[in-house]
């Protein structure tokens, strides 16, 4: 895609089983770090992480949007490249199971996971989504989840979350001058966070059966939610499939 891409990988010491390792694949090298920095330091790392970001220029704009060709909207590439080319030099690094691995994402990269569900279900077994772009595209999610599923993404798990302030003003906004406040307020309203992820999380279990997976992040402003949610749903996904 003419872009200089930065991967990371974070094993376990020690033996791999022998099915391999289950690997979780953040979106964006600053939520990587946050799930590194979030393993208590006397606590073993339950399976790999791959850290998937950029070198220099950002281009989540680009990459995890879906569009037709062009400067924008180039999901599908993206998604072609983490299947061929960021995956297999994960597995040539690390003995790593094909079968268990999460995929975890924030804001548009959590829009860009709910996309790679619909499109490529078989590429990862469970999915972390933190604060989903719901309004992008206007309410491309919600289209796209309204419709039938293909019959792989009915078994993968996927969480949603968003933080308590992302509908509504929070402390921090308190702040901000009247002007500057009334129209943060009413752009929180326009996007329809909170509203939106729930209805992402109601529709989903109507699909696939079961309740909602659907958790807000209290205290949490957008910006805020995915350091406390991506590394809490990455470390409790991977404690959870640790080889015994």
């Amino acid at each position: 895609l003419g872009r200089h891409y930065r991967l990371t990988l974070a094993v376990p010491l020690g033996s791999a089983p022998e099915s391999g390792w289950p690997l979780a694949c953040v979106l964006d090298q600053a939520q990587f770090q946050a799930v590194l920095a979030a393993v208590p330091g006397a606590a073993p790392l339950c399976g790999a992480v791959l850290g998937v970001g950029y070198v220099q220029e950002n281009w989540r704009e680009q990459d995890y949007t879906p569009g037709p060709e062009g400067e924008a909207g180039r999901a599908d590439d993206f998604r072609v490249l983490l299947r061929d080319v960021f995956l297999p030099w994960a597995h040539g690094r690390a003995q790593l199971d094909p079968q268990r691995r999460l995929l975890c994402g924030h804001s548009l990269a959590g829009l860009f996971a709910l996309h790679a569900l619909v499109h490529e279900p078989g590429l990862f077994q469970a999915m972390a989504v933190s604060s989903p772009s719901v309004w992008w595209g206007d309410a491309y999610l919600a289209r796209l989840l309204a419709q039938p599923l293909p019959p792989a993404a009915l078994t993968v798990p996927v969480s949603i979350t968003v933080g308590e302030y992302e509908q509504r003003l929070g402390p921090a906004d308190e702040a901000l001058p009247e002007p500057a406040r009334e129209q943060r307020r009413k752009r929180l309203l326009e996007r329809r966070m909170v509203d939106g992820a729930r209805e992402l999380a109601q529709e989903l279990a109507q699909h696939q059966g079961g309740e909602p997976r659907f958790r807000m992040i209290p205290g949490c402003n957008h910006s805020q939610s995915g350091w406390v949610a991506l590394p809490q749903g990455c470390l409790e996904w991977l404690a959870d499939v640790w080889p015994r």
